[in-house]
This record gives C-alpha cells, sequence and structure tokens, in this order.
C-alpha cells in the first residue's frame, strides 16, 4: 500500500501496442455499462423531464469513462491531451442531475433562478477548464486539469442530491433519500484521491473510486425508481 504516491503504472503490449493501465480501463468499462444500462431502465419509465435528464445523465456519463478509459490506457500515444474529452464530458454531466432535481422544484421563481445559476456554473466551469488546457503545462501537474471540474461537480452534487435530495425526502416521497445517501458514498472518493492511498499496483486509487462511482450510480437508479413508483401510485389512486 502507498499513500501520498503512486505505483508506477502497468504497462502491456498487445499486439505491439504500448498500452498501460489496464486496469482503469476495465473500471471505466465497468462504469460505463452500468451507467448505460441505468439509462436503458430509466428510458422505459414515462417520460417526464425528471426522467429524461436522469437518461442524459446515464448516456453522457457512461461516454465519458470510455473516453476516459481510452486515455488511460492510450497514454503513451496522446499523452494528457487524451483525457480532454474525458474531463469535459464529465462537466456537462451533472449538469443534468442539477435540471433533473431541479425540474421538481415547487417554487417556480426560485426554480428559474437556480436553473440559470446551474447554466452559468456550467458555462463557467467549461470555458475555465478549456482555459486550462490553453495555458496551463498539464505535462508537470496532469490534476490541475481536473480542479474546475471537481469543484464544478462539487458544487452541483452537494445541492442537486445532498440539499434538493433531503427536501424532497420530506415533501415528495421517501425514495429520494437514496440520492443524498449517494453524496455520502462518494466522499471516499475524494479522500482516496486527495490522499493519493493506493491499495496495491493493481488496485490503485481510481480503482477505489470507480467503486463508490458505481455503488453511486446503484444509489441514483434506487431514488429514481422508488420516486417512479411513487408516481405511479398516485395517479393510480
Amino acid at each position: 500500500m502507498l499513500f501520498g504516491e503512486d505505483f508506477p503504472k502497468i504497462e502491456f503490449q498487445p499486439f505491439g501496442l504500448d498500452l498501460v493501465e489496464p486496469n482503469a480501463m476495465l473500471g471505466d468499462l465497468i462504469i460505463a455499462i452500468v451507467s448505460w444500462y441505468f439509462a436503458y431502465r430509466v428510458n422505459k419509465i414515462p417520460s417526464t423531464l425528471f426522467f429524461r435528464y436522469w437518461k442524459y445523465f446515464f448516456v453522457i456519463f457512461g461516454v465519458s469513462f470510455i473516453f476516459g478509459g481510452l486515455g488511460h490506457l492510450c497514454f503513451n500515444y496522446w499523452g494528457v491531451p487524451g483525457k480532454y474529452t474525458a474531463w469535459l464530458l464529465g462537466i456537462i454531466a451533472p449538469y443534468f442531475v442539477e435540471r433533473a432535481m431541479l425540474s421538481l422544484f415547487s417554487n417556480e421563481k426560485w426554480k428559474k433562478i437556480l436553473i440559470r445559476i446551474s447554466q452559468v456554473k456550467l458555462v463557467l466551469a467549461f470555458t475555465g477548464t478549456v482555459a486550462v488546457f490553453m495555458f496551463v503545462d498539464l505535462d508537470v501537474d496532469p490534476g490541475k486539469g481536473l480542479r474546475t471540474s471537481t469543484a464544478n461537480t462539487a458544487i452541483g452534487l452537494l445541492f442537486a442530491l445532498g440539499y434538493l435530495g433531503m427536501r424532497y425526502a420530506k415533501t415528495i416521497t421517501p425514495g429520494f433519500k437514496y440520492f443524498w445517501i449517494s453524496v455520502l458514498i462518494l466522499l471516499p472518493t475524494a479522500f482516496f484521491q486527495s490522499m493519493k492511498i493506493n491499495i496495491s499496483q493493481y488496485f490503485d486509487r481510481n480503482d477505489a473510486s470507480h467503486v463508490f462511482l458505481t455503488l453511486g450510480l446503484i444509489l441514483y437508479y434506487f431514488g429514481i425508481k422508488k420516486y417512479a413508483n411513487w408516481l405511479k401510485r398516485t395517479n393510480e389512486e
């Protein structure tokens, strides 16, 4: 186990290719498959803005992790720029979580204000990240490329899943508890990444983060399904 530093990247050469971090590619692929499966399941629920935005999130989140896995796998060919697409999609995906949760906000005046704040935050985060790509030497410290998107995601999800999840659990249906619980599940991800806690070369901090992210996705779907069931019962009464 290593603290504060990373193990050397796992290297392998299938068919003469110079590839690295197959474990990261596998983890990202699993997350993508789970995300797309949930998108498929949500697509079967009668469409409202809430479910539509969640479907968009799952689709984009899955795509971002495919690009993320390829960025790890092909790092010796693409370098840090090979991660840019995944990082930018990682800014867009949480926006749809915010829009999904805000679609149920009861105060129309504040809903419009909060949606506009979410939109401005998205543009600022996207623009700021592109500026980092252009003007910061990420070869020295690639982590700087993630700081803006990480802050954007943290702020958005804490409000949308944390605050609104608790609010809706009290005012709509208790099933929304799964959303604020998911925030707690995701907290160890920040701990593993910031402290660079690596259990082994074959299960590093990224792999640990993948486990928590997968659990988070499962909790999202639980919350979505509980709300769908509540809507169905309400409409039948």
